[in-house]
Formats: structure tokens, C-alpha cells, sequence
């Protein structure tokens, strides 16, 4: 049962919604779609609404459009029909990483809290050691991947929650999966670049004993990997 949409970008939802159609029901090139009908009904929508999106995908090389037939997936496709596909990929896996990452804000803004709460001197001294790190090879113009997951795994592990710990782990392999998926094949080397400074932000002010600035920074710094996802989007599909 595919879900009613909102106004807000209805266009480019029922795109969305009938290539997750498409791809659920595993229909293949030259295949017939269901009539208009059945998706205005199922979605909610008007005709008129639903046309224009089909235009678009049309227009993209997705599907074919036979008067007084029916739409049908074109026999070959086009190199925007591929771009079409991966758009879906990349709609259905941003939903999942950013409820992903609302998870992981106030997973770690707990582990901030109880960090400082439990004076946690040998977590603090550690984190220091990665973000000297994390600097070094940021002024040699490297990106440290390597240093923000460890930053990232050292405020769980500081938090004495293993079940926390686990969580993390779990999420953390969900999320190289979307990036090795999506980021890394349309090449978007800045993802997440503007939340380098805020590491060393929110180390001085939970240093300091200060959780609130600590806090404020890192919803920050999940503000601004919600603000690239976003970004990609609109580099991919402009």
C-alpha cells in the first residue's frame, strides 16, 4: 500500500513514490505500469499532479507514455533514466541516515553529559590525543576519517554504556555502507568537511565542565551533516 504525500514538493514525491513502485515490485524494461487511476487513488492526488510528474520522468528516459496504452519502463534506458534510479537510491537511503543521525545527537549528547559528570579525566586526555591528530592532518590538507570515527566511538566508550557502545557500532557500519553506496560514487569529498572545527569545540568545553556549549556544539555539528545531505541532494538532482 503505497502512502498518501503532502503538498509540500508533491511533484518530485510522486516521482519518488512510483519509482519505489517500480523497484518494490521488481517490474523490468518494456513492462506496463499500473494505470494513473490506481496511483492518483493510492496517493492521494490529482491527475493533473500525477501527469506532470510522469512528464518528468518521461523527460528522464524512464518511462514511455503510449496514448490510449498506458505508461510502460522504456526498453533502453538513458543516462537520466540511470541518474532517475540513482536518485531513488539515494531519497530512500537519506531518510534512513538522517533518522540515523537524530539517533546518534542525543546518543552522544548523553555521553557527553555523563563524561563530565563522571570526571572522566583518562576519556578526556584521550580525545585530546585524536583531535592533535585530527588537526595535524587537517593544516596538511588530509581528511581524517579515521580520527573523527575514533572521536565519535571514544564519547560512547567514555560513557561506560556498552549497550551505547554497541549501537554506535552498529550505526556506524550502516552509515560507511551509505557512504561507500552514495557519497563516495557521486564523489562529494566536502560531506561533513564543515564539522572538523567543532571537534575541537566541544572537547574544550566539556575540558572546561561547561555540557551545555558542549552540547549546542554538537547539535551543530549534526545540523551541518543534515544541511550536506540536503546539498547533495541538490548537486545531484538540480
Amino acid at each position: 500500500m503505497l502512502k498518501p504525500l503532502k503538498r509540500q514538493k508533491l511533484h518530485e514525491s510522486i516521482s519518488e513514490e512510483v519509482l519505489k513502485y517500480i523497484a518494490d515490485h521488481g517490474l523490468s524494461q518494456g513492462d506496463r505500469l499500473p494505470p494513473e487511476r490506481f496511483f492518483c487513488e493510492q496517493l492521494q492526488i490529482s491527475r493533473a499532479s500525477f501527469r506532470e510528474a510522469m512528464k518528468k520522468l518521461e523527460g528522464y528516459g524512464m518511462i514511455e507514455i503510449k496514448p490510449g496504452s498506458g505508461m510502460y519502463l522504456r526498453a533502453e534506458k538513458t543516462i537520466l533514466g540511470e541518474i532517475a534510479d540513482l536518485k531513488l537510491r539515494v531519497s530512500n537511503e537519506k531518510r534512513s541516515l538522517l533518522e540515523i543521525l537524530d539517533l546518534r545527537e542525543m546518543m552522544e549528547q548523553y555521553a557527553i553529559e555523563q563524561i563530565v559528570s563522571q570526571g572522566q579525566g583518562a576519556c578526556l586526555e584521550q580525545l585530546e590525543a585524536i583531535i592533535a591528530e585530527y588537526d595535524r592532518k587537517r593544516e596538511q590538507g588530509e581528511i581524517p576519517r579515521q580520527e573523527d570515527y575514533l572521536f565519535h566511538k571514544t564519547l560512547y566508550e567514555g560513557a561506560n554504556n556498552r549497550l551505547l557502545l554497541k549501537l554506535f557500532q552498529s550505526i556506524e557500519d550502516l552509515e560507511n555502507l551509505w557512504s561507500a553506496q552514495v557519497i563516495d560514487a557521486v564523489d562529494a569529498p566536502i560531506f561533513g568537511r564543515e564539522t572538523e572545527p567543532l571537534h575541537r569545540q566541544i572537547l574544550e568545553a566539556m575540558k572546561n565542565g561547561d555540557v551545555k556549549s558542549a552540547k549546542r556544539f554538537m547539535r551543530k555539528h549534526f545540523e551541518i551533516l543534515r544541511a550536506d545531505l540536503d546539498r547533495l541532494d541538490e548537486k545531484l538532482f538540480q
